[in-house]
């Protein structure tokens, strides 16, 4: 079995990156393949991405066998899935796709409730990462020039 890590591109910055973001990367990279590879049923932009087939991933293994490893291909597709341009398409009715971008079955109301209680998760991450953000100390404010220059007149003025 052949492995897809080597289209990870390299980072950028002067510190390695994390777990987290390799594990992205990783997933970005599988993503980018299976849009490269069905184009129908995947899009690497997250707003045009549709619900897909229930077990695609076992189409997947089988045409591409072997290219994408297994537990490359379960971490692509939860990267995938969970995203919330993904989970918001999951409306009762809407169709699932497989591979060829054909509908082969639709989206159920259980599906569309797990999905909004997923979005409602999601939103509710998002605001308390805000409002930590918000809640963190605020930087010290650099002095400019100026400050130090007035700094330095009260000094002499007051020996």
């Amino acid at each position: 079995m052949t492995s897809i890590s080597h289209l990870i591109p390299p980072a950028k910055s002067s510190t390695p990156p994390s777990l987290r973001q390799k594990r992205e990367q990783a997933s970005a990279a599988t993503i980018a393949l299976l849009a490269e590879t069905f184009p129908k049923a995947f899009a690497v932009y997250q707003e045009r991405r549709r619900p897909l087939k229930i077990g695609i991933h076992l189409d997947i293994q089988g045409v591409l066998d072997g290219a994408i490893t297994s537990p490359e291909l379960h971490r692509a597709l939860g990267f995938y899935c969970s995203n919330p341009a993904y989970v918001a398409h999951l409306r009762e009715g809407t169709p699932r796709l497989d591979l060829n971008g054909e509908p082969t079955g639709i989206v159920t109301v259980d599906e569309e409730a797990l999905a909004r209680a997923r979005l409602a998760r999601i939103k509710v991450k998002k605001a308390n990462r805000a409002a930590a953000v918000k809640t963190q100390t605020p930087p010290i404010k650099r002095l400019s020039l100026s400050d130090l220059k007035a700094a330095a007149i009260r000094r002499k003025l007051n020996p």
